[in-house]
């Protein structure tokens, strides 16, 4: 999703403090908004296909995993109160696979571009960064596995003759 890498960019480069971000724009292609234009939540489930929200977790928590699109953060005023900012605008100019975001605060104006997002074919993920989501995913929702074992096993998969060694990692003992 390349408008949570530009929004992810744009807190690690300014650090903008929530309470000082007055507005953000998202603008790409009306596919994308037609997808993702979801102002108003009320779950999770929900949350998984709104920009609002993903923008506002990314600036809040510097993260949009498993955990940021959880009911307890989509009740989360701090995250309500941010989502309400974002403004989504559709430019069939931008490919679809892009985003621009500008971030507006009391300090100043940002602007990002993401050509092609984490872990599309434009932009493929690097091992360090498969390492951690595959972490992440086991520790939110399979703390029993060792992801560690798991990732190396995954690693030599082409030498292993025998593929139900690592499907049996993944099942609780």
């Amino acid at each position: 999703f390349p408008v949570i890498d530009a929004c992810l960019d744009l807190r690690e480069r300014h650090a903008p403090p929530p309470e000082r971000i007055t507005r953000v724009t998202v603008r790409g292609h009306s596919l994308m908004l037609e997808r993702t234009d979801r102002p108003v939540i009320q779950n999770g489930r929900d949350a998984k296909v709104s920009l609002q929200h993903s923008v506002a977790v990314a600036f809040l928590r510097g993260a949009a995993g498993l955990q940021e699109y959880e009911d307890a953060c989509v009740a989360d005023p701090k995250v309500r109160a941010l989502a309400e900012k974002v403004i989504a605008v559709a430019d069939d100019a931008v490919p679809v696979e892009s985003a621009y975001v500008t971030l507006e605060t009391a300090d100043g104006k940002f602007e990002h571009h993401i050509r092609h997002g984490r872990g599309t074919p434009g932009r493929p993920m690097s091992d360090a960064e498969l390492d951690t989501k595959v972490r992440g995913l086991v520790e939110f929702g399979s703390p029993f596995v060792a992801a560690d074992q798991l990732i190396a096993a995954l690693r030599r998969i082409e030498d292993e003759g025998d593929a139900s060694k690592i499907i049996a990692m993944t099942v609780p003992s």
